[in-house]
């Protein structure tokens, strides 16, 4: 049975990852402001508008961690990934404390976080943050402290779902609160908490738009599509939902109001479901079709990558020395390995390691022409081939593909390639080619990675010689 490979629009992974930084920067930014407003005592800072619940200080600092922590959780250094999954701990441990200030009755100090000179002279303290906000820190500072591996995925994606469910509800019952309505359970969280919570954990899962429930969304599929339009419309339904229906009810001097609250979170839960399962419906039958063409074309197609396999390789490269002996046409071959691919695979594991394999057939594919070949050659190793393509020309290729390896944002760690190129020489057979090529490719490993190195034959001799800056790079 072929298993067909599941693809990502590359834009759209792009698009999610800026999100993700973008609504990092977002939360860090409001959160500041808040803790400006308590510092200098300016309530308009800390509420929305006159009259309405504020953000305390103690939340909008786990605000500043949590955003903090997921600005650092796509730098490609340990390091600071590391020091991001601390951060998260910290705001964890904010939202576990005042849990147990709940509980047990008791005031070890964590409310008076922050407070600035007003707070000591009159000794008004920024208040405790609602119970349903302390429980959607713990949540949230979990998120963040888990890696971003698929090995916590199914935790991570639980810990996510919690937190829509605390951020909705919340918006959800501040619509009932605009028309009059009280009592609510989740009423006394601020909306701006609520708006934050939300966009902090949408934040979390576009921070890995491979893995699982934002992979549909990045599909390059008419699911992937649908999802990526109805699915956050779905999200911010209840609340609209609850507020429109609870000022009907107003109107016609209804009650039951918590029925009516359950009633809008269960429509809006059941329009996403709907919208996911069309969605899902979509991609299986995108992939159907895909599987149709693979059940052509598998044997000249790699199925991991999507690219032509050894086979097909041989065919095309014994295809290109023919023409050349017959016509004198030119062509070049690049091989390209991926550094230091085995570390990779035993830190993140073997089903990461073959997105990145897929990925990289992906970046292959997009920095060729239509005429040109990309193959897999067997494990991490590629081989392109370049019709009426010189030595120089080759060269560029391996500029541009050095610069999209680098510039592309992988969402474990930076992936480099190392390169050998060499031109196809008149009389030279399929062996001497490839052995130029893989020579080549050897000393770009021996140099330091991350490279590219052209092979130069000599009329009794080869050798290999890197290539100017314009290839190896900065």
């Amino acid at each position: 049975m072929i298993t067909v490979p599941f693809h990502h629009d590359l834009d759209v992974v792009q698009v999610f990852l800026r999100f993700s930084r973008a609504v990092a920067l977002l939360v860090c930014a409001v959160a500041l402001v808040v803790l400006a407003g308590w510092w200098w005592d300016r309530p308009l800072l800390v509420t929305i508008w006159p009259g309405q619940a504020a953000m305390t200080a103690n939340a909008a600092i786990g605000f500043v961690l949590s955003g903090s922590s997921l600005l650092l959780s796509q730098n490609p250094a340990p390091w600071w990934s590391g020091f991001g999954r601390w951060l998260s701990l910290a705001a964890l441990a904010i939202g576990a404390v005042t849990l147990l200030e709940y509980l047990w009755m008791m005031d070890p100090g964590i409310d008076h976080l922050f407070a600035g000179p007003p707070a000591w002279w009159s000794g008004r303290w920024p208040g405790r943050m609602t119970e349903p906000v302390a429980v959607g820190f713990v949540l949230l500072g979990g998120l963040g402290a888990l890696p971003l591996v698929r090995r916590w995925l199914y935790l991570r994606e639980g810990l996510a779902i919690g937190l829509l469910v605390i951020s909705m509800s919340g918006l959800a019952s501040y619509g009932i609160a605009l028309v009059g309505k009280s009592g609510m359970p989740f009423g006394r969280m601020p909306i701006h908490t609520s708006l934050l919570m939300l966009l902090a954990t949408l934040g979390w899962l576009c921070a890995t738009p491979t893995l699982g429930l934002t992979r549909v969304a990045t599909a390059d599929t008419l699911g992937g599509a649908l999802a990526r339009r109805l699915l956050l419309p779905a999200l911010l339904l209840p609340a609209v939902f609850a507020f429109v229906f609870e000022l009907l009810q107003s109107w016609l001097g209804l009650s039951e109001t918590l029925a009516f609250v359950l009633l809008a979170l269960f429509s809006g839960g059941a329009v996403a479901g709907l919208v996911w399962w069309v969605a899902n419906l979509f991609d299986e039958l995108e992939r159907q079709h895909r599987k149709s063409i693979l059940l052509r074309n598998d044997a000249d197609t790699d199925i991991l990558t999507g690219l032509a396999n050894r086979r097909a390789l041989d065919e095309a490269l014994a295809s290109l020395l023919r023409g050349q002996r017959e016509h004198d046409a030119m062509f070049s071959l690049l091989m390209l390995d991926l550094d230091r691919f085995k570390s990779f695979n035993d830190d993140f594991g073997h089903l990461v390691g073959d997105q990145v394999l897929r990925i990289t057939g992906q970046l292959l594919r997009a920095a060729l022409r239509p005429s040109d070949m990309a193959a897999r050659y067997g494990g991490e190793e590629f081989v392109l081939l370049l019709p009426d393509t010189d030595l120089h020309g080759a060269s560029e290729v391996a500029a541009r593909l050095l610069d999209a390896f680098r510039g592309f944002a992988w969402p474990q760690r930076t992936v480099t390639v190392s390169i050998g190129v060499a031109q196809a020489a008149a009389g030279e057979t399929t062996e001497d080619l490839i052995r130029r090529a893989d020579t080549a490719l050897y000393d770009a490993k021996h140099a330091g990675r991350d490279q590219a190195v052209a092979a130069i034959a000599l009329p009794q001799a080869v050798r290999a010689e890197t290539f100017p800056h314009a290839i190896t790079g900065p």
